[in-house]
């Protein structure tokens, strides 16, 4: 939580944010460009200071002291967001210096899954050469909507970087890592770059991404990195992508502090699900690692299954079973209830020519996945698994049914989507 205090008025502004350890409270500034921007936007709807446990020192119960350069954003009343950074010094009630913005944000409404599938690429075929088994990760979601029994985005992906490859996605930090080359070759020139990504099957987390690189993109071109949801997209389009990916173990001790805490606070709202907490057997304690493992043990204990039908969170709660779609719901409401700001993916699976080579056909294998944040950084997984772990050769490697049902008529406008952002950047 962060209260905006402007001293010419005196009004405040609080906003609950709830989010896990590595965040403190920071309750009033004499910021005087926020002062400025509060005169010009009309008053301010919520702020955000992101501070690192590591950047502050604890000088009694509930106090904190700290100096230094912390990430932010300021939301106003008129829908306009500035991403900056606050430059001071802080206490558990005062926080005395500037703020910088950087990125400047004005949200759109909700986007449908319809709306723009008469941009459609068909037939798009991806061709990899990889070390072990990735799945293409092209696009997220932030909410659900409990009526159609579809996920859908409300998000507005911003351009936070902008550059020549290479380019690096920092997502996590650990240990043991490592980095293996991934080579796409796509069978049209295209805009909306599939992402390379190793996703946790099993009854807990085991590893992470802590970053991928574009390394070089073929004919070369400028590439943004889209926030929220960690996506890519070239200026012009392109026929191949080289990558370097890098595979971590986990390492709870390690605290992750990159740009994406900006933008963590986007998925941890509510999804208007109503969870019957007396349905689930689980004391659900510790950190977010222990939180998502304890989850994940329950939803792989044996007691659930996937069916080819959509249920109520409730229904499936009570009868162990449920589409994948219900399972993934399940896991961001359980996880966001309790502070852990949660999404999720969905990409395509490929199928394995031998040698390391996959072939990836955008159209109909569609997968989708949970990704949720905690203080080592973003980490994706299966939230159930008809898998095995130690197996990647069969890693994901199932068209889900259910997924088939709901994301067939969405790809057309997930990738559509990107060409009208790019289209109408450019025009």
């Amino acid at each position: 939580m962060l209260a905006i205090k402007p001293a010419a008025s005196g009004a405040s502004m609080v906003y609950s944010l709830s989010l896990s350890a590595p965040y403190f409270v920071v309750a009033t500034t004499n910021s005087s460009v926020i002062i400025e921007l509060l005169t010009q936007q009309g008053g301010i709807k919520y702020a955000v200071m992101v501070i690192p446990r590591a950047s502050v020192k604890l000088v009694g119960p509930g106090s904190i002291e700290g100096q230094g350069i912390f990430p932010g954003i300021l939301d106003f009343v008129n829908g306009t967001d500035y991403v900056g950074f606050y430059d001071g010094s802080i206490n558990s009630t005062l926080f005395v210096g500037s703020f910088t913005p950087v990125i400047v944000i004005n949200k759109p409404g909700a986007l449908s899954y319809s709306g723009l599938s008469n941009l459609a690429i068909s037939n798009l075929t991806v061709y990899v050469r990889s070390g072990i088994p990735v799945l293409l990760r092209y696009f997220v979601f932030d909410s659900y909507n409990s009526t159609s029994n579809e996920l859908i985005n409300t998000l507005n992906p911003i351009p936070v970087i902008t550059s020549y490859p290479p380019v690096t996605i920092d997502l996590a930090v650990g240990t043991d890592c490592n980095t293996y080359v991934i080579y796409e070759n796509f069978s049209q020139p295209i805009e909306a770059i599939p992402i390379p990504i190793t996703v946790n099957v099993g009854r807990s987390l085991t590893f992470m991404v802590a970053n991928i690189t574009l390394v070089n993109v073929v004919p070369f071109t400028e590439v943004d990195v889209l926030e929220p949801g960690d996506l890519l997209a070239s200026k012009e389009p392109i026929d191949a992508a080289v990558f370097k990916l890098t595979v971590c173990h986990i390492d709870q001790d390690l605290n992750y502090t990159g740009i994406e805490i900006l933008y963590a606070r986007d998925y941890v709202g509510s999804l208007g699900i109503n969870v019957s907490w007396e349905l689930i057997p689980v004391s659900f304690n510790g950190s977010g690692v222990l939180v998502i493992n304890a989850l994940l043990s329950y939803l792989n204990n044996g007691r659930f299954t996937i069916s080819n039908t959509t249920y109520p969170i409730d229904y499936t709660l009570v009868n162990g079973t449920g589409s994948y779609i219900d399972y993934v719901v399940l896991a961001m409401a359980i996880l966001r209830s309790l502070g852990i700001p949660t999404r999720v993916a969905l990409g395509f699976v490929g199928e394995p020519l031998g040698n390391g080579v996959y072939v990836y056909h955008i159209g109909g294998d569609a997968v989708i996945w949970v990704e949720a944040f905690t203080n080592f950084g973003w980490t994706a997984f299966e939230p159930i698994s008809i898998y095995k772990l130690h197996d990647y050769s069969q890693l994901l490697t199932t068209v889900l049914y259910t997924a088939s049902a709901s994301f067939l008529l969405m790809i057309p406008w997930i990738i559509g989507y990107y060409i009208y952002y790019y289209l109408s950047r450019k025009s």
